[in-house]
Formats: C-alpha cells, structure tokens, sequence
C-alpha cells in the first residue's frame, strides 16, 4: 500500500516478498535432486544413446573452464622450466590413457563405390 505521497507504507513495498527466491531456488533444488536420486542413471543412460553429442556436450560443461596451478610452485620457475613441467603433466597423462585406452565413441565404416 502506497502514502499520498507515493512512498509504501512500512511492510509494504512493489516486488517479490523477501526471501521468495531462495525459497522458490531451494525447492526447485530439492525437487531435482529427489527426482535425480529416482531417475538420474535412466536418464544418463538414454541421454548416452539417444544423443551422443548432447551426452558429451554435458559431460564438457561440468569440466573446469581452467586448470589452476598452485601459483607457490610456478613462481620460481622461469619459462624453460614451466615449458618442460607442462611436457611432463602432458607426457603423463598421454601415459595413463595409453594403459586404458577408451573405446571409440562413434564407429565409421568407409563406404567404398567401385
């Protein structure tokens, strides 16, 4: 409710009630999380072999955007070495997925016309 003057009179005021959000946020939260606790593999499941692309659009928008490097360890290290440290993390890692290779996601066969 409004004064003559246009000001709103106290408890009163144009918009959401206070605390409406997070209340709206929570329940929404917890809804998604009880339907994700029932459904959630199901879903994954039919999400992976209906559309692959999608499945791997989603697994990409959970990893992080950056990789952060403990600034403490890189801060003695002159390029040379951070050059020959990211060889390295990069070596390893070629290392680890070279013991388990992943299976082909999409398999291709060459069509060839005679």
């Amino acid at each position: 409710m409004r004064r003559a003057d246009g000001t709103f009179l106290p408890g009163h005021s144009s918009g959401r009630p206070r605390g409406a959000r997070n209340r709206l946020q929570s329940s929404f939260l917890y809804a998604l999380a009880k339907d994700f606790e029932e459904h959630g593999a199901d879903a994954i499941k039919i999400c992976r072999i209906e559309e692959p692309s999608r499945y791997v659009a989603i697994i990409a928008s959970l990893m992080p955007k950056e990789l952060e490097i403990d600034s403490g360890i890189t801060a003695t290290l002159d390029d040379d070495e951070l050059d020959t440290l990211i060889a390295q993390v990069k070596a390893e890692l070629l290392a680890k997925t070279a013991e388990k290779p992943m299976p082909p996601l999409i398999e291709a066969k060459l069509k060839v016309e005679a």
